[in-house]
This record gives C-alpha cells, sequence and structure tokens, in this order.
C-alpha cells in the first residue's frame, strides 16, 4: 500500500510540472551555487601532513524526510553539537537548515538531487573543516525516475597520511527488481575500496528485506568494510532489516548509538572513530 501511494503522489507530481531534475550535477554550499564534478573511477589519493578533524571525530547520519515533521532544527542542532561531521539524506534546500549550519560553524556541500516546487532536495556533509576535494553520484530510481544522490568529500584527517574519504548514500528504493540497486551500490563499494585512507560510508542505504540486506552486507564485507552496530539498536527497520548504516575501514570505532526521534521517520545514527596508527595497506 505505501508503494502505490509513493508512486501514485510520484506520478502526480512530474505530471504537474512542479518537479525539475537538473540536468547537470550541482551544489549547494555555504559560499554558493555550483557544479560538481562526476565521480571518477579513482579518488584522488592527496597526502597530507595534518587536518582540522581531530584523530578522534564524530558523525551523525539521518535521513531528514524532508523536514516533514516538527521538532527537527531543535534536534538536529543537539546532533551537530556533539558531531564534527553531519550527514543528512532527504533534506532540503531551507534557510532554516543553513542558518543552524552556520551557527553550528559548519562548512556544508548540498548535491541537488532535485527540485520541487523550486526547493532542492539531495544529500548534506557538513563539517567544520572545509573539504579538499567532492565529487557526486546520481542514480535514477527505475519506478519514479527521481535520482537518488552519492557526495564523497575528502576532509584533511589530523594523524592520517591521508585524509578521510566520506560518502554519503542515499540508497535506490522502489524497483521491481535489484538491477539498479547493485549498480549503485557496487559502484561506491568499488569506489571506496580503492582508496588508500581512512574511509567512511554512510546514509539510507534503502537495505529494506533480506535479500537487500544481504547483498549490502556481503559486498561490504568482500570490499574490506566494518559495521557499525549502535547499541542500543533502534534503527528504522523495513521488512526486519535496518535500512540505515555506517560502514567504516582503516578506523577504529569507540563508540555508537541510534536514538528514538519523533522529527523524522528514520532515527539518527552516532559514531565516534579515532585514527589507527601505521595502518596496513
Amino acid at each position: 500500500m505505501r508503494f502505490l501511494t509513493f508512486f501514485s503522489v510520484i506520478t502526480a507530481v512530474l505530471l504537474s510540472g512542479c518537479l525539475e531534475i537538473p540536468p547537470q550535477e550541482t551544489l549547494s554550499t555555504n559560499e554558493g551555487t555550483r557544479l560538481v564534478d562526476h565521480c571518477p573511477e579513482v579518488v584522488p589519493a592527496i597526502r597530507q601532513q595534518g587536518g582540522d578533524l581531530k584523530t578522534t571525530f564524530r558523525i551523525t547520519s539521518w535521513n531528514m524526510n524532508k523536514f516533514q515533521r516538527a521538532g527537527w532544527q531543535q534536534e538536529l542542532n543537539a546532533w551537530a553539537k556533539r558531531s564534527d561531521l553531519l550527514l543528512l539524506q532527504e533534506a532540503m534546500e531551507r534557510p532554516a537548515l543553513h542558518q543552524l549550519l552556520q551557527q553550528s560553524h559548519f562548512n556544508w556541500l548540498q548535491l541537488q538531487a532535485f527540485r520541487l516546487e523550486g526547493e532542492a532536495t539531495g544529500v548534506v556533509n557538513a563539517a567544520p573543516a572545509a573539504a579538499l576535494y567532492n565529487c557526486s553520484l546520481r542514480e535514477p530510481e527505475p519506478v519514479s525516475r527521481l535520482p537518488k544522490s552519492t557526495l564523497l568529500t575528502l576532509y584533511p584527517l589530523d594523524g592520517s597520511s591521508y585524509p578521510l574519504l566520506v560518502v554519503n548514500v542515499h540508497g535506490v528504493n522502489f524497483e521491481l527488481g535489484m538491477a539498479a540497486y547493485r549498480r549503485q551500490m557496487t559502484r561506491l563499494f568499488h569506489l571506496a575500496k580503492r582508496y588508500p585512507g581512512p574511509t567512511v560510508l554512510a546514509g539510507d542505504f534503502a537495505a529494506w528485506g533480506n535479500k537487500r540486506s544481504h547483498y549490502l552486507l556481503q559486498l561490504a564485507q568482500q570490499s574490506g568494510f566494518d559495521e557499525v552496530i549502535p547499541a542500543p539498536d533502534v534503527r528504522l527497520r523495513v521488512l526486519s532489516e535496518p535500512v540505515d548504516h555506517i560502514f567504516y575501514r582503516k578506523l577504529n570505532l569507540q563508540q555508537s548509538e541510534s536514538k528514538s526521534t519523533h522529527s523524522s521517520d528514520h532515527n539518527p545514527l552516532w559514531a565516534e572513530f579515532s585514527v589507527v596508527k601505521n595502518p596496513v595497506r
């Protein structure tokens, strides 16, 4: 029923002409709007001497559900205060969000997946540190044809020879099979595993049901990534499987948690990591 309702709404929106998909991949940032490159086969391996992110850093990943529920500003502000990186999915390009990030002294990058009634929506990467590099990927959803976006960024990381690669993922959700989902996830993990430095993949992976979940976890393991299992674990589950994940490699996991909320249909996921000294390639 939920699928049919979603499909009916999207069809009506497409026919109404109030939805726009940018022909080129575009970033909204705290410094303005600009085009962003499509990700290459290999992410640049930039050498560094030090970085703005400390050797121990914290990440919050949260699907904001297009800000449809009350209270998201207060709760997101609380997570910002205990995070060095905010990775948001289904975030709308709104002054309230920009003001919140600016007051928290975050630089932010939002990939415009599509514009609905003039408002851009897509993933957001935000951190006090300015990104050294960024690129994007969009995968059209077979049913709705709306692109699901992924934003890759490199952040300077203290105590590491390489910057931190952060991959903010919004997974393909509605499709009759798994072809687009497999293509999207395979591409992301292929890129991430070839990067020589510390890496985090986080976001809404749309890993509902046994088949998707099994494929995702197997792909992550084959690519050399560990999974964050929060304690307590109150992540949103669809068909008994969690849809939101954080995967990591060449980092030490210190602690993690997820927390119930009424501000979105997804619960935020938080983790603290530290740099691995002399990691094995």
